[in-house]
């Protein structure tokens, strides 16, 4: 029997980073859109007033900015990043503080802002460390918890030829 190779700990890729922040994406506007069609339906019925035309940007930002810290400072990953099996580290690979999780919050506005041009660094970068991640000390690695994510025994096998010696059995 082949033991098989273990993803766990390793630097995320971009391709899952997307994922969970689409998926967190998702939930954010969902919930403020949720919340402020419930929150419209009670004040027209109780008061006759109508709140379709809030700042909603600012609620929006405000509901974004609570979401994301506190899951990273609570748990250290997103429902997003959860489903994905991501886990947001310091960059030595301790747990998260809350300062470096609030940190990593504020930040991520720099690698949004100036085109989305932040994020190049997660090809790049030998951690795939976008800026708000350097900016803040942290790392985004694949944890699945207690079952380790493993990689399929056929490819765990090529990956422990390819790794021997060409001179060994």
């Amino acid at each position: 029997m082949e033991r098989r190779l273990t993803v766990t700990g390793h630097y995320a890729g971009a391709v899952s980073r997307a994922v969970a922040t689409v998926l967190d994406v998702l939930v954010v506007v969902s919930s403020f859109t949720i919340g402020l069609a419930g929150l419209d339906l009670l004040t027209t019925a109780f008061w006759g007033l109508s709140v379709r035309r809030p700042p909603s940007t600012i609620g929006l930002g405000v509901l974004a900015f609570c979401y994301a810290f506190g899951f990273l400072a609570i748990v250290a990953r997103t429902p997003g990043q959860s489903l994905v099996g991501l886990r947001v580290v310091r960059s030595d690979g301790a747990t998260l503080r809350p300062g470096q999780a609030l940190l990593r919050v504020l930040a991520f506005p720099v690698s949004v802002l100036p085109a989305g041009l932040g994020f190049l660094p997660i090809l790049f970068h030998r951690e795939h460390r976008a800026l708000h991640d350097l900016i803040a000390g942290t790392a985004v690695v694949y944890d699945w918890g207690d079952r380790p994510a493993q990689l399929p025994a056929p490819l765990s096998g090529f990956l422990a030829r390819a790794a021997r010696p060409a001179d060994s059995p």
